[in-house]
């Protein structure tokens, strides 16, 4: 993943982690395993590539431990405009357009926050 600038004060090379929480609904399930990889082909693999210098999304399953969220994904990224884009281009495909899955929560975080606010206002 490239060091990209982040907006914001001290943002440069920061990396957040962006946790999005949805639930597969029954348009989802009702499509063949095959019809499902094709929509993510189609329709979300070009953006993955399109912004993967900046920004990596990975899916998990929950479904078998959780009624909600069915699905998490979790987002790591260099570039929080990247990440917009990225988001926004999903928003517009089959996932939400359908809709086959609903998105339940967003929670985005900068890894040890703390540290780096301390590191950054730190007396001199």
């Amino acid at each position: 993943m490239s060091e990209a600038p982040v907006t914001g004060k001290g943002g440069a090379g920061r990396t957040y982690t962006i946790f999005l929480h949805f639930t597969a609904l029954p348009a989802w399930l009702a499509l063949t395993r095959s019809e499902r990889g094709a929509v993510i082909e189609r329709h979300v693999r070009p953006l993955l590539e399109r912004y993967a210098g900046t920004t990596r999304l990975d899916w998990f399953d929950a479904e078998a431990w959780s009624a909600s969220p069915t699905d998490v994904a979790v987002v790591t990224t260099t570039d929080m405009g990247d990440w917009y884009d990225l988001w926004e281009g999903l928003r517009d495909t089959p996932l939400f357009g359908v809709p086959y899955f609903r998105h339940e929560q967003t929670i985005t975080t900068v890894g040890d926050g703390f540290a780096d606010y301390e590191r950054r206002n730190a007396p001199s």
